[in-house]
């Protein structure tokens, strides 16, 4: 008898492990709003300002990649700490854009719910952090460890070396964008 206590409760943990294995897996990606200024001086020396917006990187990320940018999305991805573009009807990766993850520091609220965040930003372009963010992240997740509720928005500073704009804005997030398997549902 008390074998089969042992076993059952073997089976039990496993099939624990393997949903919270599950929710660890989940793939959390939400619209991202990026308004962005940049400063510059035009051919007669005049301070001039310009904008980027999400649809500006959307745009750029769809014309080096010979796609439409109406069936992409701007998007931040909540585990690789980084934004991408990807495909609006499944959620599938199209580009990179920024990434967060490299060198960053946070500090979390007690109930873990709230996390307050500096972070280097990056490109795959410059071998050095182009610029900085600050946001705060809010989150909730359900009793299976699935992240239910999620908002992240700050402030960025940024400038390319290659050219002689500097640029400051925000970022916030929107709805959840899921990623559909590519099994389930083929990438255009």
């Amino acid at each position: 008898m008390k074998t089969y206590k042992l076993l059952i409760l073997a089976v039990i943990l496993a099939i624990g492990m393997g949903w919270r294995a599950n929710a660890q897996e989940q793939t959390n990606q939400f619209q991202l709003t990026w308004n962005a200024t940049g400063y510059t001086h035009n051919a007669r020396g005049v301070l001039v300002a310009t904008n980027v917006t999400q649809q500006t990187l959307v745009r750029k990320v769809a014309e080096d990649n010979g796609l439409n940018p109406a069936d992409l999305i701007f998007v931040y991805r909540v585990e690789k700490l980084d934004t991408a573009v990807v495909y609006r009807r499944n959620g599938q990766f199209v580009s990179d854009v920024y990434q967060m993850e490299y060198t960053f520091q946070d500090e979390t609220n007690q109930a873990a719910t709230t996390d307050y965040i500096f972070s280097f930003l990056n490109d795959e372009y410059h071998p050095n952090a182009i610029g900085t963010t600050f946001g705060v992240e809010q989150r909730t997740y359900n009793h299976a460890g699935y992240l239910i509720n999620y908002s992240y928005h700050g402030s960025f500073h940024y400038a390319l070396p290659e050219s002689d704009v500097v640029f400051t804005g925000t970022f916030s997030t929107g709805v959840r964008v899921k990623e559909i398997p590519a099994d389930v549902d083929e990438t255009p």
